[in-house]
């Protein structure tokens, strides 16, 4: 039965994307998130955006100075705003 063959199965049944580094160019965006103490969910946050091809490897700037956030294309977990439109999602 199907579900016994997949349960048996020796490969998961999932597959991951692959991605080729190589020609996948290097984003002129740049993420903002926090400064300091590492947590997780900024590290999975910077991971989900950087998935999407247009923050493919982009930089990451770690500040709290709203003055350097204020230019970034997109902020996480720092800077007190939530505003789809502006990309700030604190």
């Amino acid at each position: 039965n199907y579900h016994s063959t997949i349960m048996s199965s020796s490969s998961p049944i999932y597959k991951r994307a692959k991605i080729d580094s190589s020609t996948t160019p290097v984003s002129s965006k740049v993420i903002g998130t926090h400064s300091g103490t590492f947590q997780a969910d900024e590290a999975m946050g910077v991971w989900m955006i950087r998935q999407l091809k247009e923050y493919r490897n982009a930089k990451v700037v770690r500040t709290r100075d709203k003055s350097v956030l204020e230019p970034l294309d997109i902020v996480l977990d720092v800077g007190g705003i939530y505003d789809h439109n502006l990309k700030r999602y604190d």
